[in-house]
């Protein structure tokens, strides 16, 4: 019995010590919705999501068209398999255009940070995606 006060002192502060942290945010759950594509603001009038779920898929509205693509995830590196889409043709020309850039860019993410309800994905050139959480 004795020798089970230390261990429960050790439990004791080794739960408490993990109390006041918290887990990293998590990608899962929000929908996450575009700002700006390598530095190009979204087109007024267009959307684009995009959603994370729990087994490793992602997918949403590029703009036009609904996308899919798996994805990697490993503590803040981050890729995605080449995305899947629908091909439905959109007017204006710009808004394809913005679109075929977003699902070009997705495909070479390497990582990501969040800080709340934003998040950026970016590439290994720089180029990055910034995300807002949708309301």
């Amino acid at each position: 019995m004795r020798g089970m006060i230390p261990l429960v002192a050790v439990l004791a502060m080794w739960v408490g010590g993990c109390a006041g942290k918290e887990a990293e945010p998590s990608l899962i759950g929000p929908v996450w919705v575009v700002d700006s594509i390598a530095t190009a603001p979204v087109l007024a009038g267009s959307e684009i999501i995009l959603k994370f779920d729990a087994d490793g898929r992602s997918g949403g509205k590029a703009g036009c068209n609904s996308y899919g693509a798996a994805y990697r995830l490993d503590d803040t590196a981050l890729t995605f398999e080449q995305a899947v889409s629908t091909r439905m043709f959109c007017s204006p020309d710009a808004l394809m255009v913005q679109e075929q850039a977003y699902l070009d860019l997705l495909g070479r993410v390497i990582g990501f940070s969040r800080t709340g309800e934003e998040l950026e994905l970016y590439a290994g050139n720089g180029d990055a995606i910034l995300f807002h959480v949708k309301p």
